[in-house]
């Protein structure tokens, strides 16, 4: 490893070697890129030492290679930039000003996001004043009796080598003194010839940059470059350094000043002198700063340098914006004392613009208020909302000219609220306006005059008000004091739009009513209870209630049309008797089958009735009749049932898990029955005796088998019917054809008899109008009378299940789906 690391450095020095021969003996070239390529691969202490030999070498100005300008990086524009990773160029994003963003120093981003390489055009026009020196390149062209074309470059010495004239002194001449001596050996010794001379390539110069550069020291530039280059060159300026007064030095002597204020405010480039080899730009410290902050163009800290005035540093700022109010503006200041205090200055008058300022102080213009004056607001249901002009003696009618224009449809022309700001204080007052009659009668006294701010709130008479209504309201809530209470009322019940209303100067029940959207379809309009607050010696608060003679008001009698006082409550009282339409739905073997709306406390006799009575096909023994109510009760009882089946099945499982593993066919039973369970959905079956009813209101007497009808209620009469269904434990569930004097043994034996699962003890029989009959005498061998329509429900023997605790929920579960088994096919024509 020792003996590679020798070798290795050994060759690197020999490399360092051969570039500063190739740099010392060649100055009119460049590295080749096989040799910058083996620089770069050298350690970086090596390239280094290679960098002082070679300024070692070219220390004097005079003496320069004619190299290519210096690349470099632009000034970081961001705090995660840095010089090995500079700021690429990009869209610069518009933003909007933020009025609590510091003052930023004005100038200063003329550097920041520069291009990543810099090198000052080399194609433009050389001006004639430019000085020839080493490096350049001098393009002649001869034509007349011998053409030819030479490209011939001033050498260490100043001296151009041209052929047939010998060397001649050219270093120091500007390029149009060169191109007329020249021109004039040219014709003296080159007798027929006429030259065409140009520059090409020009030289490089080295300058320094220096003082608060943000990079200072040495760079080499073109020669054409001028004092803005090399600042580009150097990164700029730092924010401690001065734009005002930027020094081109030149042999120890201050040669041109430049202010780049002219540059960036004025687009003034004469400051922008030419570089010469050995210049020296001098960057000193800023000098005097004041900002400029708010409503001007450019709100920024400035430099100052002759000027001294307001007015000089408002024109520094691009002047006022037009929403500036002068007359209000404040210099923030250090005194004497140290400490931070405040100036006012009104620069409305032309005194205060030559006011001094010194340094530190900050300039601070105010806007003009943002509420606007002399103005009234529409808002709400009308075709422009927003704000209008205001004049003096201006009225409702002059704001909305024409209803039909003016106001969107369904607007409300008996109710209006007109917010108002009441000096001094300026809290918030209401009045009412009725539209309708301001518009149409101008002269009446609800054409209101208008004050400077008002807000006029048009309603709609089928949205909710609260929408509009609740600012001002929650406004005088909060402008309630012990002196002044709130003035708002309110009104609940049958009204279009119950709530909370301003109340408005000498406002009545009449008042509240039409604030309220008038009164509602089923409100009682002959009287209504005001409710009314009053502190009593400042001890208690006393509650009174005062009936309200509503058709006397609602007929104009002034004198029962009470005035309100703040926080009264009007309720509207709903008119007896008035409800929602209901309505019965009767199916089957009726004449008129249909949906029939029905009267409070109508019975299903009047019903049947209506329905033109019972056809000849009819079979009222098994009507069916389903209420909501109970439906919605039976689907909580399911419910009920399924949880607790699932609950005991989880039990169980356990149990014979852990227990006996025999009882496993009495957990599959349970299983089934649960399954199901899920699938029955709830009816809501009242049994009725229907052919009793009928018979009991054949002459129009009363029954006790008459039914109170419900909304929602349902009836269905179904055909006569000669089957009698067998379901259950039975080895062939169906129904038979009814046979006069056949048992419910006789059925059973029909279905195949009972399976070895049946409980043969516990037979039962749903009857066609849904009761369900399961007598002791059943014991008896003759059993009981089985008529059309009714259901053998041979149930499952519990007992299998009886050592699980399971017996009641089991027992439960099998009649349920027995009774919708029995009802199921009637249910399904609804």
């Amino acid at each position: 490893m020792n003996f590679k690391h020798r070798l290795h450095s050994a060759f690197s020095c020999l490399v360092a070697a051969a570039l500063v021969c190739i740099s010392s003996a060649a100055p009119a070239q460049t590295p080749t890129p096989e040799q910058m390529q083996r620089f770069k691969s050298l350690p970086a202490e090596q390239q280094n030492r290679l960098l002082e030999a070679w300024g070692a070498g070219n220390g004097s100005s005079n003496d320069l290679p004619p190299e290519q300008p210096r690349l470099v990086a632009p000034l970081p524009s961001s705090e995660t930039a840095t010089l090995s990773q500079p700021a690429q160029m990009g869209p610069i994003p518009v933003q909007e000003r933020d009025e609590n963003a510091p003052l930023q120093p004005f100038g200063y981003d003329l550097f920041a996001g520069v291009p990543t390489t810099f090198a000052p055009a080399t194609d433009i026009p050389v001006d004639p004043d430019y000085v020839i020196g080493p490096g350049d390149t001098v393009n002649i062209q001869l034509f007349g009796k011998e053409p030819a074309q030479y490209s011939l470059t001033v050498s260490r010495d100043g001296q151009l080598h041209f052929p047939k004239l010998g060397p001649l002194s050219v270093a120091g001449l500007s390029f149009a003194e060169m191109q007329a001596m020249l021109n004039n050996h040219i014709k003296r010794q080159l007798l027929g010839e006429q030259a065409v001379i140009s520059l090409g390539a020009l030289r490089s110069i080295r300058v320094f940059v220096l003082g608060e550069a943000n990079r200072p020291g040495s760079y080499t530039v073109s020669a054409l470059s001028t004092l803005t280059n090399a600042l580009f060159v150097s990164g700029g300026v730092k924010p401690i350094g001065s734009l005002r007064d930027i020094q081109l030095k030149r042999s120890g002597r201050i040669v041109a000043h430049l202010d780049l204020y002219d540059l960036l405010l004025h687009g003034d480039t004469s400051g922008d002198r030419r570089l010469q080899p050995g210049d020296v730009i001098f960057i000193p410290p800023v000098g005097v700063r004041v900002g400029v902050a708010g409503e001007v163009k450019r709100p920024a800290i400035y430099e100052l340098k002759h000027e001294r005035s307001i007015g000089q540093l408002l024109q520094l700022s691009g002047g006022l914006l037009p929403t500036a109010y002068p007359a209000a503006s404040q210099i923030e200041r250090i005194n004497k004392r140290g400490e931070r205090t405040l100036v006012d200055v009104d620069l409305s008058q032309g005194r205060h613009a030559r006011t001094d300022v010194r340094s530190g102080d900050t300039l601070r213009i105010y806007s003009v208020l943002e509420k606007m004056q002399d103005i009234v607001l529409l808002s709400g249901h009308v075709q422009r909302p927003g704000g209008y002009q205001w004049r003096a003696g201006m009225r409702v009618a002059d704001l909305i000219p024409s209803l039909e224009h003016t106001l969107l449809p369904r607007a409300d022309l008996n109710y209006a609220l007109i917010r108002r700001e009441m000096p001094p204080d300026r809290h918030i007052a209401a009045l009412a306006v009725r539209l309708g009659e301001a518009v149409e009668n101008p002269s009446s006294a609800e054409n209101i005059e208008l004050q400077a701010r008002d807000e006029l709130m048009v309603f709609d008479t089928s949205v909710d008000r609260d929408v509009i209504v609740g600012q001002l309201v929650d406004t005088l809530k909060q402008q309630a004091s012990f002196q002044q209470p709130a003035r708002v009322v309110s009104v609940g019940g049958l009204v279009r739009d119950p709530g909370d209303y301003p109340l408005v100067p000498s406002m009545r029940v009449s008042d509240l009513i039409r604030a309220g959207g008038g009164l509602a379809e089923a409100a009682y309009a002959l009287g209504a209870e005001l409710t009314r607050y009053e502190i009593v010696d400042g001890s208690y608060r006393e509650v009174a209630h005062v009936k309200v003679d509503l058709k006397t008001i609602l007929a104009g009698g002034r004198d029962a049309d009470l005035q309100l006082n703040p926080h009264d409550n009007l309720h509207i009282q709903r008119l007896p008797e008035w409800a929602s339409a209901v309505s019965v739905e009767i199916r089957g073997e009726v004449r008129f089958p249909g949906v029939y709306p029905i009267s409070r406390g109508e019975q299903l006799s009047s019903l049947l009735q209506r329905a033109g009575g019972l056809t000849d096909m009819a079979f009222p023994r098994g009507a069916l009749f389903l209420r909501k109510e109970l439906q919605e009760r039976e689907r909580k009882r399911l419910d009920e049932m399924r949880r607790r089946l699932e609950a005991d099945l989880a039990s169980l499982s356990l149990k014979l898990a852990q227990e006996d593993s025999s009882k496993g066919g009495s957990l599959e039973i349970v299983r089934q029955l649960g399954d199901q369970l899920r699938g029955v959905e709830p009816t809501g079956r009242l049994v009725i005796d229907l052919p009793e009813l009928l018979e009991d209101t054949r002459d129009g007497r009363r029954s006790d088998y008459d039914v109170t009808l419900a909304d929602g209620d349902k009836l269905y009469i179904p055909a006569i019917t000669q089957e009698v269904t067998v379901t259950g434990e039975v080895f062939y569930p169906t129904s038979h054809l009814y046979t006069r004097g056949f048992d419910r043994d006789r059925y059973i034996n029909m279905s195949g008899g009972a399976t070895s699962k049946a409980d043969t003890h516990r037979i039962y029989v749903i009857r066609a109008d849904g009761s369900v009959d399961a007598a002791k005498h059943w014991f008896d061998p003759d059993g009981a009378e089985i008529l059309p329509g009714d259901t053998i429900v041979v149930p499952l023997d519990v007992d299998r299940v009886r050592p699980i605790n399971l017996w009641t929920n089991v027992s439960q579960i099998i009649y349920q789906l027995a009774i919708t088994a029995a009802s199921a096919h009637a249910v399904g024509v609804f």
